[in-house]
C-alpha cells in the first residue's frame, strides 16, 4: 500500500457539516449502556477521524487512503485551527493507538484511558464546529 497524502479539494461546508453530523453520532453511540470498552474505543475514533474531515472537507483538502491516513489526517486537520493544538495532537493519537490495539490485538482498553479519548475527542468537535461554522 502507498503512503496516505494530502490532497485539495473543494471547500463544502455543507459536506463539512455531514462529517460533523457522523462524528456527533459516533460519539454518543460510544456512549451507549452495556457497549463493550473495545467497542467504544472504536466509535469514540472513528467520531475524531470524521471530526477531522469536517475541518478537512471545511477548508478544501483531504487524505488519500494509504499508509498512515488516520495520523495524517489528525495532523493536517489539527494545523487548521489556530491555536496550540500539540497537546491535543498526542492524546488524539493515544486514542488512535488504544483503538489499534483494541481492534488488531485484542488488548485490554482501561475506562480512564476511554474516558480521556472521549474528552480529547469532544474537544475536536468543538473546535471542527468553528472552524466549519468560520468558512
Amino acid at each position: 500500500m502507498t503512503e496516505a497524502r494530502v490532497e485539495d479539494v473543494y471547500a463544502d461546508r455543507l459536506g463539512a457539516k455531514v462529517y460533523l453530523e457522523q462524528a456527533e453520532a459516533f460519539l454518543a453511540d460510544a456512549a451507549v449502556a452495556g457497549l463493550g470498552a473495545a467497542s467504544q474505543a472504536v466509535l469514540v475514533h472513528n467520531a475524531a477521524i470524521s471530526a477531522c474531515d469536517a475541518i478537512l472537507q471545511a477548508v478544501g483538502l483531504r487524505v488519500t487512503p494509504g499508509d498512515g491516513a488516520h495520523v495524517k489526517r489528525l495532523e493536517t486537520a489539527l494545523e487548521q485551527i489556530d491555536e496550540d493544538t500539540y497537546e491535543l495532537l498526542e492524546r488524539l493519537d493515544a486514542s488512535r493507538e488504544r483503538r489499534n490495539e483494541a481492534s488488531y490485538a485484542a488488548a485490554f482498553v482501561p475506562e480512564a484511558s476511554l474516558e480521556d479519548a472521549r474528552e480529547a475527542t469532544a474537544e475536536l468537535l468543538e473546535l471542527a464546529r468553528r472552524v466549519v461554522d468560520d468558512k
